[in-house]
């Protein structure tokens, strides 16, 4: 039986290994022909290849500091920074390499724990690797190859998420700090862990209700560490809030922004495309509401509302995926249906395009 399990446990690690080079293949292949092809306006966005959009952003503060590049740099949470300067001395000072390097290995590391946590939630194996591969050619995936933080932070993610189910509530909080300290949304891990299960403050002893206190908060512990140290530093408290605002506008009620989508829909507005997929996600939100544990539910509804509660909705795609429990959702939602093997074309086709329009400058990921 041993023999058996660890034959198994190899081919997950090979069809592991062989998403995760997939994606990067289909992304640095797109990369290559769109530069190739471009027009000389567009190489304008194409020759800075892997320092575009937030990357660029990340390399600048890696290399130089948040006070040094400004304000608009404390949108950026410091967890990528910080272990990409670390890495950035072992390979002589050359911050894009770095921030490469943290991005695609988190990157692997998060498919092999997205693979570990659907075998124990009870999902098959190979559904467990049908996940893996689309979430390998998920289109706003290409962030998890560009410099971007995303990757890292589905890494605490899902490590909560498997301590959630080990109900180690200490361990849980470690990876949501981590995670509140990677991304702002590291925060609203505070509602996976209130709808756990075992969760509770009134039963057990004063341990055991202290440990569960401290997984609930460790998400928002980990954003405000940052926010009181920009606070520290800075004129303005609040700024990485205050300046993010700026980019993605007030808050606003999610469910009328949804309504007046529809009227951007039809009036092929610059925002259509993004309402579109938000109603799409808004499908797979039930999906996970009847088929997947209620933490999940509650994590990725919370997503959902924050990301579509903006005036701006560009990033929209990038911000739904790091709910991760929307690609299972995805792939749960395709079982036996002739969608299960097109899932995987339609997704690549969806990787490239957004990769081009990214590159060019025409996407703002």
């Amino acid at each position: 039986m041993s023999h058996a399990l660890t034959k198994n446990l190899d081919k997950a690690l090979i069809s592991i290994v062989a998403a995760w080079l997939t994606s990067r293949a289909i992304v640095l292949i797109t990369m290559w022909l769109t530069h190739t092809f471009a027009t000389d306006h567009y190489r304008e966005f194409t020759s800075q290849g892997f320092r575009l959009w937030d990357a660029g952003w990340y390399q600048q503060i890696i290399t130089v500091g948040y006070e040094q590049v400004g304000q608009e740099s404390f949108r950026f949470f410091p967890g990528f920074v910080l272990i990409g300067r670390l890495v950035t001395q072992f390979l002589g000072g050359n911050e894009v390499w770095a921030s490469l390097l943290v991005a695609n290995v988190f990157s692997l590391v998060t498919f092999l724990l997205l693979y570990r946590l659907i075998v124990s939630e009870g999902g098959s194996a190979r559904r467990a690797k049908r996940t893996v591969w689309v979430f390998s050619v998920f289109p706003a995936s290409f962030v998890l190859i560009w410099g971007y933080a995303e990757s890292m932070f589905l890494t605490f993610t899902l490590l909560f998420f498997l301590s959630l189910r080990k109900q180690n509530w200490k361990v849980a909080a470690i990876f949501a700090c981590m995670a509140g300290f990677t991304r702002p949304t590291g925060a609203l891990l505070f509602f996976a862990a209130i709808s756990a299960s075992g969760f509770s403050l009134w039963r057990g002893n004063l341990k055991e209700r202290a440990e569960q206190l401290l997984a609930c908060l460790g998400g928002p512990l980990g954003v405000a560490i940052f926010l009181l140290w920009s606070n520290s530093r800075t004129s303005e408290n609040w700024l990485p809030f205050t300046v993010q605002r700026e980019f993605r506008g007030g808050f606003i009620d999610p469910f009328r922004r949804v309504w007046s989508g529809f009227s951007e829909i039809l009036n092929l507005e610059a925002d259509a495309f993004h309402v579109l997929v938000a109603l799409f996600f808004l499908v797979l939100l039930v999906v996970i509401w009847k088929r997947l544990p209620r933490q999940y539910f509650w994590y990725s509804f919370v997503t959902f509302v924050v990301s579509v509660s903006a005036e701006n909705l560009n990033s929209l795609e990038r911000y739904l995926m790091t709910a991760f429990p929307f690609v299972m959702a995805l792939v749960i939602l395709s079982e036996g249906k002739r969608s299960e093997k097109l899932i995987y074309p339609i997704s690549a086709l969806g990787l490239t395009g957004l990769t081009v329009i990214s590159f060019l400058g025409i996407y703002v990921p």
